[in-house]
């Protein structure tokens, strides 16, 4: 495992560097796919820095009221940015609140504004995973593959690998082949190849949480899955049924 970086005399802890580079890696491959369609690069780069900050503000503000008494007898604690001193849901609302904010100020499409989001987030995902990896927070099923990889003496799945690698061939599946036209479909498509994702490779992890004899976390993937095709089907369906009618109306 790799917990920490050297950079010469710097060391680094390897998850934030990580999970830095993949939020701006995945802005980055967002304002690419942005222009694609009719996007400024620079506004959804600020929509989704201003996302990120007003959701850390509010998950540490939030985490600061909480444990009150605890910054009050040591306000130094408030400069330890350390992972458990953020409440995630506080912080995934504000961000919302914010992006949706400035997405009106600025007269955005949202759903366009989504599925490039969506798309930067494949992206993002593919180095959160590598992060997740080198650090070791996943752990993997003990496997005797030639791939396996050793964790603490023992050879496991490297299921963060695979997941990085899935993210990758879904990020070249969605580029190679846009819908510029249908951005609300390409979220979709994004979502489901995401949902089937995790329905296969969560089965290499170990020690996951069960519903009686199921992993949870796969059967949330099968049900998200299936309505998401349900949901496409729909969306193919009405399609089809507007290109009929306007080939009616011109005849």
């Amino acid at each position: 495992m790799l917990p920490t970086l050297s950079f010469g005399p710097l060391t680094l802890p390897t998850g934030p560097i990580f999970t830095l580079f993949g939020v701006m890696l995945g802005l980055e491959v967002a304002g690419r796919y942005g222009k694609r369609l009719g996007l400024s690069p620079d506004a959804l780069w600020n929509t989704g820095l201003i996302a990120l900050f007003a959701g850390l503000i509010a998950a540490r503000l939030w985490n600061m009221i909480q444990f009150w008494d605890i910054y009050l007898s040591d306000p130094w604690l408030v400069l330890s940015l350390r992972p458990g001193g953020f409440v995630l849901w506080p912080g995934v609302i504000a961000a919302l609140c914010a992006a949706y904010l400035y997405l009106i100020r600025k007269a955005m499409d949202p759903l366009r504004v989504v599925a490039s989001l969506t798309i930067g987030a494949l992206a993002a995902g593919m180095l959160f995973n590598l992060g997740t990896f080198l650090t070791g927070t996943q752990v993997g099923a003990l496997s005797n593959l030639p791939w396996a990889l050793p964790y603490y003496g023992e050879l496991r799945h490297p299921v963060a690998l695979y997941q990085a690698a899935a993210l990758l061939l879904l990020l070249i599946a969605l580029w190679l082949r846009p819908d510029t036209l249908r951005p609300g479909r390409m979220v979709l498509l994004a979502a489901l190849g995401y949902s089937l994702l995790r329905l296969l490779l969560d089965a290499f992890v170990a020690e996951a949480p069960l519903w009686e004899s199921f992993r949870v976390s796969q059967v949330v993937a099968l049900g998200a899955a299936l309505l998401l095709t349900l949901l496409l089907a729909r969306k193919n369906q009405v399609g089809r049924d507007d290109q009929s009618l306007q080939c009616r109306n011109y005849d």
